[in-house]
């Protein structure tokens, strides 16, 4: 007695290409013929449903939402540029490690001089006070914004 045919044989069967022996075996084998007759059951239940059963419908994205990749795309790359500059001024600001405090002090008197000047001339720093340093720039600097006399 053979054998009852694998799931495999009797799909190559269904498919006419089963060998001669598997198709003598299934017109013998009443067990393989019900099993054949319950695949080819559930293959027609299958093509029928894929045949009748309409496409389920597809919504496109709402209009507001398509702009979101994009908007989200050009902040990412508006925030890298603003680090980018943010650095680049950052290191064109700082002074070099070897710069001594008082030429900090006279750059910065030039600036505080230019920034605040009326007619866009810097004004000379008196002679007579001494060295320059932060804190009577600061000072300067507050009597000036303030209107008290330095």
């Amino acid at each position: 007695m053979n054998p009852c045919l694998s799931d495999d044989a009797l799909e190559r069967v269904q498919a006419d290409l089963g060998s001669i022996a598997e198709r003598a075996h299934l017109a013998g084998c009443a067990a393989c013929t019900g099993r054949a007759r319950r695949m080819r059951r559930d293959l027609d239940l299958i093509t029928a449903v894929l045949r009748e059963t309409r496409e389920p419908l597809t919504h496109a994205a709402p209009a507001h939402r398509r702009w979101i990749p994009a908007a989200v795309g050009l902040s990412m790359a508006a925030l890298a540029l603003l680090v980018w500059v943010e650095v680049a001024v950052w290191r064109a600001v700082t002074p070099p490690a070897t710069m001594q405090p008082q030429e900090v002090a006279a750059i910065l008197s030039d600036v505080s001089a230019s920034l605040f000047s009326v007619n866009g001339d810097p004004v000379p720093a008196p002679a007579d006070d001494g060295p320059l340093t932060l804190e009577s720039m600061a000072r300067d600097v507050d009597s000036t914004l303030t209107g008290d006399a330095p």
